[in-house]
């Protein structure tokens, strides 16, 4: 009887303790553009929600149904009735008013102390408020009480997207993507783009996909119902010239590429093929054969057609065009005429910015219903100055910051945050119609998806409202809004790996992670541009720091089965940045640096932990996503086994 006593004094202390440091808050995300909080608590019991007779899109009904559930979660047993009797004043009201004098999908929710209310001036406003209110819901769930609130709130971007890469060369398993898509739809992202070179099924291509785990168009068509039933536009995306690496490589396509021969020694551009000859007649054939098949597995009329890196443009079969017309009215006139023709079948086109911006006296030229793409990835990219371009232009456009993760293990989190802030803000100044966050996979997609998360969270706040998410605490919604069960240690771990890499250098912005440029060039000298900043003191205060991370994350505690994952993915992750600094300890005591001239027992011992981690990579790999892809995303660091001897 005295321990059960203890515990429940000790359980009643640790409830204080949340009501003391949490607030509301803590578990909004998207922060809202305006709060109230007032005294008191919500202090009805018996009653009915009334939902409006004018909304009858099954999507609501179907989130009301889940807010019902969480009300039973804390003692609120209630129906839902189109229509309440005569007398009857309902405990809830959810209804639409188009002369809310809010913005397109915005939403007011208040709860008083007998009634909760909630319109939207759309359907998508009412969704909007439901998820603010699960949220709020939650944190009574830990309080104690349903506090009293009232909230006014619409997005700062119209579209808010997300990004995700499932070419390079992780597809998610279905599974995977739809809790993906459940926290998008709570965080209020109503966007996913699925960024695809060769990953889907087309059916005269087998070649192309048949090792990769495609998705098919049944799976296309699934996933669009997902995002669909939570007001989630499933945006196809797939590349249209350059980034055509895996199409390229084959005999069947080859007649297709820029590049007739490569060049194995020449500039890094020039060692495969990756671009489509955009003057030969049959690579638009190709291309608008491809689009022929996707786009109608997609309900959007919006298309990303890439046009990104088209690096041996002008480099080969296009030479003679590029000399006599220009590199970039060579690519303005393939572009355009991709564009055209997808807006003749009522789709209006997306294309990566990074070209055009080097033609802005051409951006006039675009057709009127492209929509460009903005993007950069470091701290310091200016998104200010291409903004002003397009809005000067008249360039519909959206801002297109990036988590930080690809080519990390661990991730970037403080390029991350300014990165996305100054996306952020210069796509709000110059009237940017949406704002998408990437989250890419380079060179093998080595980094686990919780280290996009961080990423992800801020920018969804961002794009939703910027100056209430400004100073949004990432580590708190992590801990409340991506956690079923709060964990307060996990949460901090996340974002501490992510700093890690600063201690090499504060100021360094690149896009590679020092961790990954150190593994893929085991025999290449320290006194790169890329690693200039490794040196013996550094790497010590690196491998402290993650020795002590490793060690915290061995006792962290996983409330249930997906934090246990996530600890797991988070260990595989600080291993890889362990071993890509103890491979820098070694090399710098090397003639040259080069690992190849390590002693055989520095070598056997360096090829036990890399074989381990890799071990628990495939095994990790295959919880998450489909097998495809898996053995060449391990092929992208096979020189790492080379440097030890490996065959």
């Amino acid at each position: 009887m005295k321990k059960h006593l203890i515990i429940m004094i000790s359980s009643w202390l640790i409830g204080l303790t949340g009501f003391a440091t949490n607030s509301v808050k803590d578990f909004l995300l998207p922060l809202p553009q305006a709060i109230q909080m007032e005294d008191g608590a919500f202090d009805g019991h018996t009653g009915r929600i009334e939902l409006s007779a004018e909304i009858q899109d099954a999507r609501v009904l179907s989130e009301l149904k889940k807010v019902r559930a969480a009300f039973q979660n804390i003692g609120l047993n209630w129906n839902i009735t189109r229509a309440c009797a005569k007398g009857e004043s309902p405990l809830m009201k959810v209804s639409i008013d188009g002369d809310l004098g809010l913005k397109e999908q915005g939403y007011q929710l208040q709860i008083k102390t007998n009634q909760i209310e909630l319109v939207g001036v759309d359907l998508a406003g009412v969704f909007n408020g439901l998820q603010t209110l699960k949220q709020i819901i939650r944190y009574a769930e830990e309080a104690g009480y349903l506090p009293l609130v009232s909230i006014t709130d619409y997005p700062d971007y119209k579209n808010r997207g997300f990004m995700l890469d499932v070419s390079r060369d992780k597809v998610p398993t279905l599974t995977t993507l739809f809790q993906i898509i459940d926290h998008l739809a709570e965080w209020k992202i109503n966007q996913l783009q699925l960024y695809t070179e060769h990953t889907f099924a087309y059916q005269e291509h087998q070649k192309v996909w048949q090792d990769y785990s495609p998705y098919t168009a049944e799976d296309i068509i699934t996933i669009n119902q997902y995002c669909q039933e939570r007001f989630i536009e499933l945006v196809a995306n797939q590349n249209s010239l350059g980034h055509m690496e895996r199409w390229l490589e084959h005999a069947d396509y080859q007649h297709l590429a820029e590049l007739e021969k490569v060049q194995k020694d020449g500039p890094h551009h020039l060692q495969r093929r990756t671009t489509l000859n955009p003057v030969d007649p049959r690579s638009m054939e190709l291309v608008a054969s491809l689009y022929d098949e996707l786009l109608p597995n997609f309900s959007s009329k919006t298309v990303n057609i890439g046009g990104d890196e088209p690096w041996e443009l002008g480099h080969g079969r296009s030479k003679e065009a590029c000399d006599e017309q220009g590199k970039g009215e060579v690519y303005i006139s393939y572009m355009s005429e991709l564009t055209n023709y997808l807006s003749s079948n009522g789709y209006q086109p997306q294309m990566w910015a990074d070209i055009i911006l080097n033609y802005p006296k051409q951006l006039h030229r675009l057709p009127e219903d492209l929509t460009c793409l903005v993007w950069g990835y470091r701290a310091w990219y200016p998104f200010e100055k291409n903004s002003r371009k397009m809005h000067d232009a008249g360039v519909p456009f959206y801002v297109c910051p990036g988590t930080s993760s690809w080519q990390s293990f661990i991730g970037r989190w403080p390029n991350a945050q300014v990165n996305l802030l100054k996306a952020a803000k210069a796509g709000r100044k110059y009237e940017a119609s949406g704002y998408l966050i990437t989250d890419w996979g380079d060179f093998g997609h080595w980094q686990p998806f919780v280290i996009s998360y961080p990423a992800i969270i801020y920018g969804a706040g961002l794009s939703w409202a910027v100056e209430p998410n400004e100073s949004l605490d990432v580590s708190t919604h992590l801990t409340h809004s991506l956690m079923e069960h709060p964990n307060t240690e996990l949460a901090q771990l996340i974002l501490e790996l992510g700093t890690v890499y600063k201690l090499y250098d504060g100021d360094i912005q690149k896009y590679v992670n020092v961790f990954y440029d150190i593994l893929r060039s085991p025999n290449e000298p320290l006194s790169t541009p890329r690693l200039e900043h490794v040196n013996a003191e550094n790497t010590v205060a690196v491998l402290l720091k993650l020795n002590t991370l490793l060690k915290q994350l061995e006792h962290c505690p996983a409330y249930n089965e997906e934090q246990q994952l996530l600890v797991e993915e988070l260990q595989l992750a600080a291993g890889f940045a362990r071993h890509s600094a103890l491979m820098a300890k070694e090399r710098l005591l090397l003639p040259e640096h080069k690992m190849s001239h390590a002693s055989d027992s520095v070598k056997e011992t360096m090829q036990e932990d890399w074989d381990a981690l890799l071990a628990q990579f495939r095994q990790l790999w295959l919880i998450r996503n489909r097998i495809g892809g898996m053995d060449n995303s391990i092929q992208s660091l096979e020189v790492i086994a080379k440097s030890y001897g490996s065959k």
